[in-house]
């Protein structure tokens, strides 16, 4: 409960602090509608680079990482050719191991395609009834 706190009061502070610093540009034209864009001016921006970072490796649970940087306060960003190594995976789509190259899962993946088809990845009212969907019931 106390993350979830603080979180929500870290996100009420940045938003706080966005609403000052619309204010504060209050003598330029409004390009958009008062709340259009405001969560990409004010918070987006601003922790851009925690997100949409570019790998290098497998997404396994722990991955390399491209090295980056910006210059215009993370609205562009430019590769620098290093690498970040073992950096812990904490979100990824790779929540059930898929993605990792081990020789005996792909061994095993392969095994069971040539058995049962890739037909069971499909609905029973599409493809019928398989012997893995009578095991499971």
């Amino acid at each position: 409960m106390y993350v979830a706190v603080m979180t929500y009061l870290g996100f009420g502070i940045v938003t706080l602090f966005g609403y000052l610093r619309d204010f504060l540009r209050a003598d330029f034209v409004p390009l958009y509608q008062d709340f259009e864009n405001f969560y990409t001016r004010n918070l987006y921006m601003r922790v851009r680079d925690n997100w949409n970072r570019p790998i290098c490796s497998l997404p396994g649970p722990v991955f390399d990482l491209m090295e980056r940087v910006s210059d215009d306060y993370n609205w562009t960003f430019r590769l620098t050719g290093g690498t970040i190594h073992n950096v812990i995976n904490m979100g990824s789509y790779n929540y059930l191991g898929f993605a990792e190259n081990n020789a005996d899962f792909l061994k095993t993946v392969a095994e069971k395609t040539r058995q049962y088809g890739v037909g069971v990845g499909s609905t029973r009212q599409e493809m019928g009834t398989f012997v893995v969907n009578v095991q499971l019931y």
